[in-house]
C-alpha cells in the first residue's frame, strides 16, 4: 500500500512539521531554565534533547510521503512519536527544574540536590516511562520505510 500523494499524508506531515518546529522553539527557550533550575545540568540536557528531537521530527515530516504503510499504522506512528518525544522532553525538563527523579537519571542523579516532593518524583518517572514510545515509533518507522514491491 503506497502512501504517496495523498492529502491525508500531507496533512499528517504538516502536523509533524509543526510539532518539530514547536519542540525546537520550546527547547531553545528551555535553555534559559538552567539559570534557575535546581539541577542545572539536567535542565541543559533537556534543552539538548529537545533540539535533537525537534530536528528528528522535521526530518520525519520531510520524508513522511516515502513511508509505505496503512493509514492506521501511520496514525499510530504519529501518536507514538509525539507522545514519546514530548514526554521525554518534559520529563527531563521537570527533573532539572525540580531536582526530581534521581533514580530515573542515574548519570546526572548523583549530582542532583535532594528535596523533590514524592509527587514530583512520580511525575518525572511516569513521563520517563512514556518515553519508551520512542522505541515503538522507531520500530514502526523502520517497518514503514521498507520498500515492499
Amino acid at each position: 500500500m503506497t502512501n504517496e500523494n495523498s492529502s491525508n499524508s500531507t496533512s499528517e506531515a504538516r502536523q509533524i512539521l509543526f510539532h518539530g518546529g514547536l519542540m525546537t522553539l520550546l527547547s531553545l527557550l528551555s535553555g534559559f531554565t538552567a539559570y534557575f533550575a535546581l539541577a542545572p545540568r539536567l535542565a541543559l540536557s533537556s534543552h539538548t534533547v529537545g533540539l535533537l528531537q525537534g530536528a528528528i521530527l522535521i526530518a520525519i515530516a520531510g520524508s513522511w510521503h516515502l513511508l509505505n504503510a496503512p493509514p492506521k499504522t501511520l496514525k499510530i506512528l504519529k501518536i507514538t512519536l509525539l507522545v514519546g518525544f514530548y514526554s521525554n522532553w518534559v520529563s527531563t525538563q521537570l527533573s532539572g527544574l525540580w531536582s526530581a527523579g534521581k533514580d530515573t537519571y542515574p548519570i546526572n542523579g548523583k549530582e542532583m540536590p535532594a528535596g523533590a516532593a514524592p509527587w514530583q518524583d512520580m511525575t518525572v518517572t511516569v513521563l520517563g516511562c512514556l518515553s519508551v514510545l520512542i522505541l515503538v515509533s522507531a520500530v514502526i518507522l523502520i517497518m514503514a520505510s521498507r520498500n515492499k514491491k
